[in-house]
This record gives C-alpha cells, sequence and structure tokens, in this order.
C-alpha cells in the first residue's frame, strides 16, 4: 500500500490566531482496519509551543474508521508561522504500510497588545473549589480547600499564579499541594491541595482570586474574580447555644404543630355537628347549638345573625347552597311556629 491509496486530509483549526493562543492542526485519513495506527514523531517548529494531544481510531456509521492524528500549537512570534509536520506512518500489523508528508501549513500570528504583560493569559480559565470537611468547621483543627484550575484553551504555564494571593487574616495557611493530572483530550488541569486551620467562630474568610485574561474574540482584557465557599466556624461553646436554640424552635414548631392541629379538629367537628344538626330539621335549638359552637371554633362572633353567620362560613368554606336552603327553611319554620 502507498500513500496516494489513502485519503489523507490535513486541517487547521484556526489560520489567523493571537500570540500564545492555541489552536488545532489534524491529519486524518480513511481505513477498514480497526488495529491501524498513525504515528508521527513530535514536530519541531521555531517560535511555537507543539502539544501532542492522544492519536484516535474511531468508527463511522457507514462501517469505515477515522485515524487521527492531532497537536495543539501556540506560537509566540508575530507574524507568518510555516508550520512542517514530520512524515506521517500508516502503521498496520507492527510495521509501516504507508507514509505521507503533509502539505506544509501557514500560521498567521498576531501581536499581543503591548501592555500585557507575559503572564496574562490569552484565554478563559475556569476554577472551581470545596472545603474538606463540608459542612461547620472547628477553630483550630486543620481543614482543606481544594481548588481546582482546567482550561481548553490555555496551558497550565499560562494559569493564574493563584497561590501568590494565599492570604487571609482569620485563617491559618499552611503550604499547598500542587498535582498536575495528565492532559486529557486537550483539556489542561491544575489541582490545589490547601490544608488551613480556621482561628476564630464565624464565617470561614478564605482569600478571593483574581486576575485577568485576554479574551482572543473580543481582543478585550477580561477581568476574573473568584469568592471561595463561606462555611460557618463554630467552636464547642457556640455549637451548644446554636443547639439549645435549635432546640426551643423545635419544641416551639412542635407546640404550634398541635395547636394548629387541634383547631384544626375543633373546626372541623363542629362542621359534622352542624351538618349532621341539619339533619333533624325539627329540632332548632341544635342547629342554633351547632352554630354557636361552629363560630366560637373558627373565632367568628357567637352572636351571629344566620345571615351573618352563612357570610362567615362561605368566606372559610366557599359558596354553600344547600346550607343556606336549608338554614332558611330552619328560619321559615321557626318564624311559622311563633
Amino acid at each position: 500500500m502507498v500513500a496516494a491509496d489513502l485519503p489523507w486530509t490535513i486541517q487547521l483549526e484556526d489560520v489567523q490566531v493571537w500570540q500564545r493562543e492555541r489552536t488545532t492542526l489534524t491529519v486524518e485519513v480513511q481505513s477498514t482496519d480497526r488495529f491501524a495506527t498513525l504515528e508521527a514523531s513530535l514536530p519541531r517548529i521555531e517560535g511555537v509551543d507543539v502539544q501532542a494531544l492522544p492519536a484516535t481510531n474511531e468508527a463511522n456509521p457507514d462501517g469505515k474508521r477515522i485515524l487521527r492524528l492531532s497537536w495543539q500549537l501556540s506560537a509566540h512570534t508575530p507574524g507568518k508561522q510555516t508550520i512542517r509536520l514530520p512524515t506521517i506512518r500508516y502503521n498496520l500489523n507492527g510495521r509501516d504500510a504507508a507514509q505521507w508528508q503533509p502539505p506544509v501549513q501557514t500560521l498567521d500570528v498576531q501581536a499581543l497588545p503591548p501592555y500585557l504583560p507575559p503572564t496574562i493569559p490569552v484565554g478563559n480559565v475556569e476554577i472551581e473549589s470545596h472545603i474538606e470537611p463540608s459542612g461547620v468547621l472547628q477553630p483550630g483543627h486543620l481543614a482543606y480547600w481544594h481548588i481546582r484550575l482546567h482550561s481548553n484553551e490555555v496551558t497550565t504555564a499560562q494559569f493564574p499564579p493563584i497561590l501568590k494571593q494565599m492570604r487571609s487574616s482569620g485563617v491559618e495557611l499552611f503550604p499547598a499541594k500542587v498535582d498536575k493530572p495528565a492532559s486529557d483530550g486537550g483539556q489542561y488541569r491544575l489541582e490545589y491541595h490547601i490544608p488551613f486551620k480556621p482561628q476564630s467562630s464565624g464565617r470561614l474568610d478564605l482569600p478571593t482570586l483574581k486576575w485577568h485574561w485576554f479574551d482572543p474574540e473580543t481582543a478585550r482584557l477580561e477581568h476574573r474574580q473568584y469568592t471561595p465557599p463561606r462555611q460557618w466556624v463554630l467552636g464547642w461553646i457556640w455549637r451548644g447555644v446554636m443547639g439549645v436554640f435549635s432546640l426551643l424552635a423545635l419544641l416551639a414548631s412542635l407546640w404550634f404543630s398541635v395547636k394548629l392541629a387541634g383547631k384544626h379538629g375543633r373546626q372541623w367537628r363542629s362542621k359534622r355537628r352542624i351538618l349532621r344538626a341539619l339533619q333533624t330539621p325539627d329540632s332548632p335549638y341544635m342547629v342554633q347549638k351547632a352554630m354557636r359552637e361552629c363560630a366560637i371554633a373558627h373565632s367568628w362572633a357567637e352572636n351571629l345573625s344566620v345571615a351573618q353567620w352563612l357570610t362567615c362560613w362561605e368566606q372559610h368554606y366557599g359558596t354553600a347552597d344547600n346550607l343556606r336552603l336549608q338554614l332558611q327553611a330552619m328560619e321559615r319554620a321557626r318564624f311559622c311556629a311563633k
């Protein structure tokens, strides 16, 4: 097999970039062999940092496979940069079955504004963090602040120097441990593990992290500020005070709940009594007694006329045409008897 027998392609993600902005150069070829690989030595380009990404062999829906080699490029010198890749080797069954020399690529690198120092990241860096242990901390006890910086656009060499901002008046900070996990698909990460001891009760006072970064899309200098978690720090005395207040609040809540349940129970029973009393229209006295008890249970006035009582009932339970008719019939019966 020769190189011409294979459908090779090469693609430069961005042909125009800023200094220190990352772009990806990719070589692809189609194959029918799931065990085929592409191999090449790391390109050496003057004035350009080159980072090799993991080679891939992926299946397409049509059954063919796409073999891919990729490199991330970051140019430090403005102007036209000539990108010459080494020979790409198509490896099959442990031997080179074909070779291909990619055509030369040209990268147009724009100079950064002269006011930008070399420590400014060209691209955004994301940050997230958490405190261990979670929940309420105790003064004088060791805890850990875990910080994770990650970016698809910026290498760890350009990450903001957050350790230089580790100053706090209310927290004793200890030397940090820094982990640099392996790059995963072009994402760069740094993980900081910072031991500290809170010195007093109150809200945790860790330093706010700040840095600037250059946005390649808008060509503007952006500002980033990250406020860390602010957990509570409480000593044993304050924890005891908070426990007492929590217990009192719980007891008060239970008392109000029992009282409210009792009130709703009395209202429900009084409602049932008035409805039962109306089933015996020959006993207007029982109906009047049930109406008074119902008024008391609902905190209405005791000496209400039938019309006033009905108004209170409908404001509480909604329109009750059947109840109104029954009470009106009872009233007519009373006056006829008199």
